[in-house]
């Protein structure tokens, strides 16, 4: 049973060798850019990786946390449909609320 375990674990070893050799000789390079949203404040809500060309059409944007006394009403920028070759950054943009009060007498 031990022989037969070795002699297993010996021809895995060497299959993985051979593959990482060739996938040695086929390998091309990757861009990976970050994607990243932030809040008002600079803090990062969601960061992803994704490497250039990644379809981006399904990807859900993040929940943005509740600023009192304002309305979430967008992000800084339009969502891409793939993934450039460049860092992209999102700001969460707010609009204060207003309050009208109106005493009549």
């Amino acid at each position: 049973m031990m022989k037969l375990l070795i002699m297993t674990l010996t021809i895995l070893l060497a299959a993985s060798v051979y593959t990482l050799q060739v996938t040695e000789t086929q390998a091309t390079s990757v861009n990976i850019h970050v994607l990243v949203f932030e809040d008002y404040d600079g803090n990062i809500i969601e960061k992803a990786h994704f490497a250039q060309g990644s379809d981006l059409t399904d990807y859900v944007l993040p929940e943005v946390p509740e600023r009192l006394g304002y309305v979430f009403v967008g992000w800084s920028g339009e969502m891409p449909s793939e993934m450039p070759d460049a860092d992209v950054y999102f700001v969460a943009i707010y609009m204060q609320e207003e309050l009208k009060i109106r005493a009549t007498m």
